[in-house]
């Protein structure tokens, strides 16, 4: 792959030289958009990132070439926003740090298709703060955010308004949105997924090499990290400390002074600096301070060549240029003493602790959760409305990752590698999480509960999202009960890859399996097949067809008493549990969410079936399930059983064979 060049210099102080191929551009600043109802259209386009380049095909929102529109909204007011996508591809919106119904977040499930408009409406629960929409459309995500889409969210409530802060859009309140892009010798992005985690060129609100000239008061930065994979440690060029006074989830109590903070992907960070120094014909530089960073910094990584180097990999470079201006006629004077008082959730109060382990064998492959990749239909968590808990992040010895969970805001509460940093002592929604470390945070999971809808909780570097470093969770108002969304039926066929892995099978000794069905009773093979057949029904818990075949099999379980029948489900206990208040199953159902048993036996769609024989080897598989195949079904059964068992009536079954859902791979 051959790209452009980089044509910066290092110089001593670690930033960077201009040459004359690379003069500083003006700044840019987003449009702003206020009100109740937002319009977005999210369209391909096409930029020039520097004097004479023939232009780079990129996305954007709302007439933007990268990147979209500043929305406002206000705290207490009920909003619309209506996104129309103008690709020609799929897409979703989320709006990331907002609490909010998961059926209006634009999470993966959310899918607007080409042409198509989607149009959530939601109360704005969140205090004020810095957030941001994106695209977050499964596999994709990286190509599209690559591609400049996304935008920053200003929330504004009555608390933050009657504090004496900066706030002129573009004149003392600056939006800063930081990624980075490798381009090719055509001027087109390079992407290659995961071998293009790190751009060359740094671009600030969608511009490269940016410079601003800044009133000399105290002026606010607004910074959002919306890197693919990289970290930022902030500073100023000549030292000079400011302020934070807002973290993910809004404003800390009082203002923090700070040199360096680390920034990661997605984190949000708001401080104010005093310029009163830097007078017309001075600047200075906001720098990113990255050089000597540990093993595993996400842009630490030595050399210049993908799929792990860079250009800015370890070392210190300019992220924008600060030029002196006129102060202006309404200036904040001074520092405020305190801004707001959070009250956050207590560990006494926690109800539930779940533990999280990012997992991968080796370097190269492809990070999951707890040993599972993410699927779209899998529930891997289910909280009680109201319910404060405690999660933990573990991560494993390979590289750091950037932690983000939608719904709410958490308080972080202890870190393993040493003190919670003072940075990150507000309302967050997105943390880091260092090779070989855990980070722990509380949360009160309040207001919106679906047992069908899910929030998603992932790693926000898009490669590692969209290669499975992703879960879901419900909120529900009872955990112990939810409901099952299915699939509109469709044909597939019984192919003869399945028939003839349906007549292999026959004769083999079953696997066997030790665990719990729904309801907490031991299910083991070995025990059930003793001196009875079984019948095992592979069960991909949204496929329309195993609500049909359970009817069949309830009728069979209670022609035949002496079969026992056990249902294999990809899912957990509340994925299995919300299937059988849907289907009614009058036979034990075992969860397997990590597709152990399924895998096992060779399952590659749901309403498979395997017929085990007293003493454990299989007599039959059956890859769908229609009216000639039930009989032979219950005909092996009842020869096992006894020669005067009943045949139950199955006229009412399809005449031709149905083969179920595939099984996500």
């Amino acid at each position: 792959m051959k790209c452009l060049p980089l044509v910066l210099v290092a110089v001593s102080s670690g930033a960077f030289a201009q040459t004359p191929e690379r003069p500083f551009q003006p700044f840019h600043l987003p449009q702003l958009i206020e009100g109740k109802t937002f319009n977005l259209d999210l369209h391909p386009d096409r930029k020039v990132f520097w004097k004479g380049s023939k232009g780079t095909p990129t996305m954007g929102y709302n007439r933007e070439s990268f990147w979209g529109p500043t929305l406002v909204f206000k705290k207490g007011e009920t909003i619309r926003l209506n996104v129309k996508n103008s690709l020609k591809e799929p897409t979703t919106t989320h709006w990331h740090g907002l609490h909010i119904p998961a059926i209006m977040d634009g999470g993966p499930h959310q899918m607007v298709d080409p042409g198509k408009t989607w149009s959530p409406t939601f109360r704005v629960a969140n205090n004020a703060g810095t957030y941001w929409y994106h695209p977050h459309a499964h596999e994709s995500t990286q190509n599209q955010l690559t591609s400049g889409a996304g935008g920053l969210i200003i929330i504004r409530d009555d608390q933050e308004a009657k504090l004496k802060l900066p706030r002129t859009y573009g004149v003392d309140d600056i939006p800063l949105s930081l990624t980075s892009r490798r381009f090719k010798l055509d001027d087109k992005f390079s992407f290659e997924g995961d071998n293009d985690k790190y751009g060359d060129y740094l671009l600030v609100n969608g511009v490269m090499d940016p410079q601003i000239t800044l009133p000399g008061q105290w002026v606010r930065l607004r910074i959002l990290n919306a890197e693919v994979e990289r970290g930022y440690i902030l500073g100023f060029s000549d030292n000079r400390t400011y302020y934070q006074i807002a973290t993910d989830g809004g404003l800390v109590d009082r203002p923090v002074p700070l040199k360096r903070m680390k920034l990661m992907v997605g984190e949000r960070t708001e401080i104010l600096v005093n310029l009163a120094d830097v007078r017309p014909g001075k600047h200075v530089d906001l720098m990113a301070f990255n050089s000597n960073q540990p093993f595993g910094f996400p842009g630490g990584e030595p050399g210049t060549a993908p799929p792990n180097g860079g250009y800015l990999n370890n070392i210190d470079f300019r992220i924008l240029r600060i030029n002196g201006g006129k102060k202006t006629a309404k200036a904040v004077a001074s520092l405020p003493k305190t801004l707001t008082l959070n009250v956050f959730p207590k560990l006494s109060a926690v109800k539930q602790e779940r533990s999280l382990l990012i997992t991968a064998d080796n370097p190269g492959e492809p990070f999951g959760f707890d040993e599972k990749l993410f699927a779209m239909d899998r529930v891997d968590h289910v909280v009680r409305l109201g319910d404060t808990e405690k999660w933990t992040v573990k991560n494993n010895r390979i590289f750091g990752h950037s932690f983000h969970i939608h719904d709410i805001q958490f308080k972080i509460v202890s870190r393993s590698d040493g003190p919670v940093e003072p940075y990150e002592q507000g309302w967050k929604d997105t943390l880091y999480v260092p090779r070989d470390e855990s980070v722990s945070f509380i949360a009160r999971f309040d207001d919106f509960a679906s047992n069908t809808d899910a929030f998603m909780y992932h790693c926000h570097m898009a490669n590692h999202e969209d290669g499975g470093l992703m879960g879901q969770f419900l909120v529900v108002n009872d955990p112990t009960v939810g409901a099952t969304k299915f699939r509109p039926k469709m044909k597939h066929a019984a192919s003869d890859e399945l028939l003839r892995f349906a007549r292999e099978t026959t004769g083999r000794a079953a696997p066997t399996f030790d665990g719990k069905d729904a309801d907490g009773r031991a299910l083991n093979l070995a025990s059930l097949a003793k001196t009875k057949p079984v019948v095992l029904f592979f069960i991909e818990s949204q496929c329309p067809c195993t609500k049909e075949a359970t009817v069949m099999l309830n009728r069979l379980q209670a022609c035949l008493k002496d079969v026992r029948i056990v249902g294999v489900i990809n899912g957990n206990a509340a994925v299995a549990k919300a299937w059988m208040k849907a289907t009614k199953p009058q036979f034990s159902v075992l969860p397997d969410p990590g597709l152990q048993v399924v895998s096992a036996y060779g399952a590659k769609s749901a309403a498979t079936f395997t017929l085990v024989a007293p003493g454990g080897r299989i007599a039959k598989t059956y890859v769908g399930y229609g009216r000639e195949m039930l009989v032979d079904l219950a005909s092996r059964v009842a020869g096992f059983t006894g020669r005067n068992a009943k045949i139950p009536n199955f006229a009412d079954a399809p005449k031709e064979l149905v083969v179920g859902c595939p099984f996500p791979k």
